[in-house]
């Protein structure tokens, strides 16, 4: 399934979720375009929106666990929950350790690792005059067993992790260390790209850090490991118009990225203010753009009610990866959709 959040307008307001399933985005077997097409995605079907699955309070992030389960944390309070899809049922979680503004969030097996796109030291002042606290941490997960009384200890708890170094930079700025682009490598490293530092690998098993190299790596926000052609998939960062397909196996020895293969005619006609990518499984994969589009009609470059002539948008795209021809890469396009949210309500996290 592809998971949308969306809210009515900024601040603190209940997140909708909205699950899609995706089958409807590719052409059955018999009927797909030849690998080197890719006019059949430029026709663009509007689609109807299905009901909201469930309401979230509070200042949430939503984030995915490797079972499909849904984590929500609040940003202020720090509390989380665990969202059960298949039993419609959601129960409290530990609360995280120190507050977070703007994070992403990469499972590992059953770990759940959770990093402020701007990272912090963990100990001094953020640009706000707070304590920045911990802006890297993991809910881990382990069996439970039984405590004093015949309580059982919780399933998982947060373990605080450190920052990347470049934190500890003289003249370190936030913007500076911003995370563009991040992956998981193997079972066991993170790699995660900074505005300015370069690109650190992070091992789960140690938790340490090490300089990848003073490169960038070529996406922009998340990477998918597709297993079924052992490469990471993704949206350039020279242009989120291209879908890529990247080697990163060796970057944890501090070797350059490999580029294998790229696709051109994901872009929507509107700058868009968000844009993910879905693994769906089997090759296949989802990319979602968010975006705003004005009423032509009742909206000018001098004049234009935001309240009245703006819509809020979601395009969703499915993208097949096959090897044919002698085992050539190719990505294969399939069908786009657009869903419409209105204009109070703005789609905010897809999963």
């Amino acid at each position: 399934m592809v998971d949308i959040f969306d809210k009515a307008g900024y601040g603190p307001q209940p997140y909708r979720l909205r699950r899609i399933n995706p089958s409807h985005l590719f052409f059955p077997k018999d009927a797909l375009p030849v690998p080197q097409s890719s006019s059949v995605a430029t026709v663009v079907e509007d689609l109807p929106l299905p009901p909201t699955e469930i309401t979230f309070c509070g200042s949430t992030e939503f984030m995915r666990r490797s079972d499909d389960k849904i984590v929500g944390v609040d940003r202020t309070t720090r509390r989380a929950i665990l969202y059960d899809p298949a039993e419609h049922s959601v129960r409290v979680l530990p609360s995280m350790l120190a507050p977070k503004f703007n994070t992403k969030a990469l499972a590992i097996g059953d770990d759940l690792y959770l990093m402020d796109m701007t990272p912090w030291p963990d100990k001094g002042d953020d640009r706000q005059g707070r304590r920045s606290g911990h802006s890297f941490e993991a809910l881990i997960h382990r069996e439970p067993r039984p405590l004093i009384g015949g309580r059982l200890e919780a399933e998982c708890y947060w373990r605080p992790l450190p920052p990347p170094p470049c934190v500890h930079a003289a003249g370190y700025r936030g913007s500076s260390g911003e995370i563009r682009g991040y992956a998981v490598v193997g079972d066991a490293h993170i790699l995660v790209s900074t505005q300015s530092y370069g690109t650190y690998s992070f091992a789960t098993a140690n938790t340490a850090w090490s300089k990848a190299g003073d490169w960038a790596l070529p996406f922009c926000g998340r990477a998918e490991y597709v297993p079924e052609h052992g490469l990471w998939f993704g949206l350039s960062a020279a242009n989120d118009d291209v879908f890529g397909a990247w080697d990163l196996s060796s970057t944890v020895q501090q070797q350059p990225v490999v580029a294998h293969r790229g696709c051109k005619g994901f872009a929507v006609l509107e700058t868009p203010y968000a844009s993910y990518v879905v693994h769906l499984g089997d090759g296949k994969l989802c990319i979602a753009k968010l975006f705003m589009v004005a009423r032509r009609e009742t909206c000018s470059e001098s004049w234009c009610d935001f309240d009245r002539d703006r819509r809020f948008c979601t395009m969703l795209t499915g993208v097949e990866v096959v090897r044919c021809n002698g085992d050539k890469l190719h990505i294969i396009k399939h069908r786009s959709c657009r869903y419409s949210f209105g204009e109070h309500y703005i789609p905010t996290y897809v999963l």
